[in-house]
């Protein structure tokens, strides 16, 4: 797997208000629970990367303090210093030259840019198509130039028909793309830069100039892919609100959609930055459930319903809080889905034993409460199936008229919610037992047809 170089060296003058009168260098500054410089390895670890060199210069000691050998986050960390960093990021990129082999091609990377997991993964995928073409560099490229944040500060690029980069610089005026801050190159060229910044061009896209003039640096278009440069603090802002929009699930149900995950990611952006893993709010959420249903068997209904209905909302932070994180395992999902499994049947088996011993014994409940433990286990089993047949994910969105019905987990716990705040535990119990059962016949009905075809 190619290894990735990481700029890290530059003052960061625009953000030194933001790292508190220069405490932190700009690599260390924290973006939802992660500082810039743990969030860029963690995103190439994503994509297959793990060895990796970090270019320090000012307050380099303190990321290296920080960062150290990479283990912690299963990577591994070399170093190189660049006392010369004040001279701009070329030099920086020289730096690494001696930890490369000569044929050897590597990613460029810096600190301070975010990018989608899947831009890398997609860049990776098209320079292994390009192995054995003629181009020595790449670069990533945006050409959505209507959606490129800042675009008069963004450094701009002019590609060919050919993908071919002509030119490369923040004040060219005949552009047609904007540079991503993601490159790659062999050696060959990174040696090829030690002459053009002993002229004095520190800058990469000036110390690039040779590499344009032979057309040996091509552009890889990233398609609608997200990336942003964290420049100034308005910009860690706006990093955060893009972060957190990227969070919405396509498995969610119509009232998580509009109701559950705005509030949850509201919360998410709080408690993200606490040292809690994605697991305890699991369990925090199956706490709350279980002393739902123990409010709904003594009767207490409006309570229960609100403590549900919160169990809900923060049902999503566990999931959000491991995206924004990186803190995803299978385990963990595992660990969800049976939490929720218990909580399911928790409350609804709390609600009917209020109904039959709180509320004046009635025991016509059980029948309902029988129907809904029954199909509501089987939304998660039926999706998991469905994915076996198909190959595919399951999303209710693909459900047509069915996915507007409140027939996935959040619109049933908001059933659960709605019944006891307004005392219809009855009614709620067979509304659940309609809407469980109506959803695992819809989707027997389309597994047989996907089947059948």
């Amino acid at each position: 797997m190619m290894r990735a170089v990481i700029l890290a060296a530059g003052a960061g003058e625009r953000m030194k208000d933001a790292a508190g009168s220069g405490h932190l260098p700009k690599p260390l500054l924290p973006l939802l629970g992660l500082p810039l410089i743990e969030r860029a390895i963690l995103t190439a670890k994503k994509a297959g990367i793990t060895d990796f060199v970090i270019v320090t210069g000012y307050q380099g000691q303190k990321i290296k303090d920080f960062c150290r050998d990479g283990s912690r986050w299963g990577v591994t960390i070399d170093y190189a210093d660049n006392p010369r960093w004040p001279e701009g990021n070329a030099g920086s990129l020289l730096a690494a030259l001696p930890f490369f082999d000569r044929e050897e091609r590597f990613l460029v990377l810096m600190a301070d840019h975010l990018l989608e997991p899947k831009l890398l993964t997609s860049f990776l995928d098209f320079l292994q198509e390009e192995k054995n073409g003629e181009a020595k560099a790449f670069l990533a490229v945006d050409r959505r130039l209507q959606s490129v944040y800042q675009l008069e500060e963004a450094t701009k690029v002019q590609v060919d028909e050919e993908g071919i980069i002509r030119l490369l610089g923040k004040n060219i005026s005949d552009f047609n793309g904007v540079d991503c801050g993601c490159f790659c190159f062999s050696p060959a060229v990174l040696a090829e830069l030690a002459s053009a910044v002993e002229k004095g061009w520190g800058n990469l896209s000036q110390a690039l100039s040779p590499v344009l003039d032979r057309g040996d640096l091509r552009a890889f278009q990233i398609g609608d892919c997200f990336w942003l440069d964290v420049d100034e603090p308005a910009d860690l802002e706006l990093a955060k609100k893009k972060l957190l929009s990227m969070l919405a699930s396509p498995r969610d149900g119509v009232v998580a959609r509009y109701f559950n995950r705005p509030l949850s990611l509201r919360l998410t952006s709080l408690l993200v930055s606490l040292p809690f893993k994605p697991n305890f709010y699991s369990a925090i959420n199956g706490l709350m459930c279980l002393a739902a249903s123990l409010l709904f068997a003594l009767g207490f209904g409006f309570m229960g319903g609100i403590l549900a209905q919160t169990a809900s909302i923060i049902d999503g932070v566990d999931g959000e809080v491991a995206r924004l994180k990186y803190q995803e395992t299978a385990f963990g999902a595992y660990f969800d889905s049976i939490i929720d499994r218990y909580s399911d049947a928790l409350l609804i088996g709390g609600m009917t034993a209020g109904l039959i011993f709180a509320q004046g014994g009635q025991q016509a409940a059980l029948f309902p409460a029988f129907l809904a433990l029954a199909a509501s286990p089987l939304s998660m089993l039926s999706k998991e199936k469905m994915k076996n047949l198909t190959g595919k994910e399951y999303y209710p969105q693909e459900e047509g008229w069915l996915s507007y019905l409140p027939v996935n987990r959040d619109g049933r716990l908001a059933i659960i919610a709605l019944g006891g705040i307004f005392n219809l535990e009855f009614i709620a119990l067979w509304l659940l037992a309609l809407m469980a059962n109506l959803q695992v016949i819809y989707r027997l009905i389309k597994a047989r047809g996907i089947l059948a075809s």
